[in-house]
């Protein structure tokens, strides 16, 4: 992945005052833009800040890219806040390449809404133009179910859309169905919000929904507390769930699957066959990658940051995330050994070190690895795993790694033996004692903005998908980056 520059000016501190790198233009954007619930808080403090003024940057200095990293993380990444920050900052700093961010991002009536609210928000009145034309074209696209389904509440609704664009008709059929959106005539859709509203959330409203085939994936997986207390037939939504394709079209980041998990655990309501189809939703993200040769070091960040929530609605922690995505990271590795650490003596541990060590096999359950994961909420030393890998009081038969791959919000705040130091050295060290080659993959879950790590052989990777992982073996092949594959992203 990209490499940071390695002169003494790249040197910073972090948002924990400790040393640190800083990341290039690019590098520092993708990781804020594909680790972040656009208006939610964080540990170290928000990154929403950094992402509009990163943006406008490069906005100016490439918006080529700019306008595919948008496209990337609402359709790979599943992202809808941030895409429709990025589209306003578009329209704003660089309007020719208006059309092909609308086009790309609007995939739901309400994207258009939630983009207009938000340049309004950002920047006021008037909207641009450019902005204005799009999305003209783009509400003609969809029918009058689509637009009654998101036709919702709001400080801008669908009907505010038409009369700020003022899209010309297609057809007398789209003139019609305009007609509709501005009268509020909308025929009422047939959703599961629309029919438990009207009926209830029982077990014969959600078999009939379930049996209708018209709830989506998503809702499926987000209401199946829901559907599993009504006392529903559960079976055909846990086929549906498990389904191979339907996970694939689904495009879920992996921690949906994870947050059902621990909601029907937590409330006693997990089931053998639900474990099953959640499990195997999960395997099927990762069943089709390139297995990663060699010995790997999977380095999961358990500290008090990592402890924070992904959003004030959700009960998915960044920890949680890390975990999840090293256990899916050891279902393709070779040989793997997990290193959940924290901070030295912040609790019980191998040695007192702040660290704990795991062996997983190929057929450990990745919910049930995530599950028993230790959280402890001590400080962040990044230099721990290394510390293991090293193996410095000779406590071990040492078989070097091949790499480390760090899950972890990079912010480190204390370090072995109370250098005030990256964890580069150590890095360095290791190289010179065990094996040259020796590859740092850090997978940034925060987007903060610096790193531990900068030279050759380090590849840097951000985000909550599964879809990070190929590029560990990319990175080593020198064929591919996450920078390279959105600078490469197709759009229309």
């Amino acid at each position: 992945m990209a490499k940071f520059n390695q002169s003494n000016t790249n040197k910073t501190l972090n948002r924990d005052n400790f040393p640190a790198y800083r990341m290039e233009l690019k590098e520092h954007l993708v990781t804020a833009v594909l680790t972040t619930m656009f208006g939610e808080p964080k540990f170290y403090g928000s990154t929403d800040g950094d992402i509009v003024k990163l943006a406008t940057r490069c906005a100016s200095a490439d918006p080529d890219f700019l306008c595919r990293l948008a496209c990337y993380a609402r359709n790979d990444n599943n992202l809808r806040s941030v895409s429709h920050v990025l589209c306003c900052v578009i329209a704003r700093e660089a309007h020719e390449y208006t059309r092909r961010t609308v086009r790309n991002i609007v995939i739901r009536p309400d994207d258009m809404t939630e983009i207009l609210a938000c340049y309004k928000q950002m920047y006021g009145k008037p909207f641009p133009n450019a902005l204005k034309r799009e999305l003209a074209n783009s509400i003609q696209r969809f029918d009058e179910y689509q637009l009654a389904k998101y036709n919702r509440g709001g400080a801008i609704k669908l009907r505010d859309v038409l009369r700020i664009t003022h899209p010309t008709p297609k057809d007398a059929q789209t003139e019609a169905l305009f007609r509709k959106v501005l009268d509020d005539t909308l025929a009422t859709p047939y959703t599961w919000e629309t029919e438990l509203s009207a009926k209830g959330n029982t077990k014969a409203v959600w078999n009939e929904l379930i049996a209708s085939g018209k709830v989506g994936y998503m809702a499926l997986l987000r209401n199946l507390r829901n559907i599993v207390k009504s006392g529903a037939d559960i079976a055909p939504v846990l086929k549906v769930l498990s389904d191979p394709e339907q996970v694939r079209r689904s495009r879920q980041l992996p921690f949906r699957f994870y947050s059902a998990y621990l909601t029907l655990v937590d409330e006693r309501l997990m089931t053998d066959s639900i474990h099953r189809a959640l499990e195997k939703a999960l395997e099927v993200s990762v069943e089709n990658m390139e297995q990663i040769p060699g010995r790997t070091l999977i380095a999961v960040d358990v500290s008090g940051s990592m402890g924070s929530r992904i959003s004030s609605k959700s009960i998915v922690r960044c920890c949680d995330i890390a975990s999840l995505l090293g256990a899916m990271a050891s279902r393709i590795c070779e040989d793997a050994t997990v290193c959940y650490f924290d901070c030295s003596g912040s609790w019980s541990s191998v040695g007192g070190k702040g660290y704990t060590i795991k062996h997983y096999g190929k057929f450990d359950s990745i919910l049930d690895i995530c599950k028993n994961s230790h959280f402890s909420g001590g400080g962040t030393q990044m230099d721990l795993p290394m510390l293991f890998a090293l193996d410095e009081d000779g406590s071990r038969d040492v078989k070097p790694f091949d790499r480390v791959i760090y899950f972890s919000d990079n912010e480190c705040n204390s370090s072995y033996g109370g250098l005030y130091q990256t964890v580069q050295g150590m890095v360095d060290k290791y190289r010179r004692k065990y094996n040259k080659d020796f590859w740092v993959h850090g997978v940034d879950i925060q987007g903060y903005g610096t790193q531990q790590f900068t030279g050759r052989n380090f590849n840097l990777i951000a985000g909550w998908s599964e879809s990070v992982l190929p590029f560990i073996n990319l990175a080593e092949k020198g064929v591919g980056s996450l920078v390279t594959a959105i600078e490469n992203f197709p759009v229309n």
